[in-house]
């Protein structure tokens, strides 16, 4: 049986949109974002691109990006990672390797 998804796209967009982010461009982060996280995927990365490609494609200031993360991730009971993305060899383990 298939495991249902815990975040909605629908559920995101309505937060986003409310957040004053323009429908359209709220729509696109609003899946992008609910299927990084159903993927369990809560980096940097996966949430605040779409996020920053919202509030450019709604003409906000990206100096909001970082409250509207926060806020998002808040309100749906997120802990977002301050790493771009899941890294194998963290820097220290390559230095001690070399």
């Amino acid at each position: 049986m298939a495991e249902k998804a815990k975040y909605r796209a629908t559920d995101i967009t309505a937060w986003l949109t409310a957040a004053g982010i323009d429908d359209d461009a709220a729509r696109r982060a609003g899946r992008v974002i609910a299927g990084a996280w159903n993927a369990r995927e809560f980096y940097a990365s996966a949430t605040y691109l779409p996020l920053a490609a919202a509030l450019t494609a709604s003409r906000l200031p990206l100096t909001g990006l970082d409250r509207v993360a926060d806020g998002l991730a808040r309100r749906f009971g997120v802990h977002l990672h301050d790493v771009a993305a899941w890294d194998r060899e963290p820097h220290w383990r390559k230095e001690i390797s070399t």
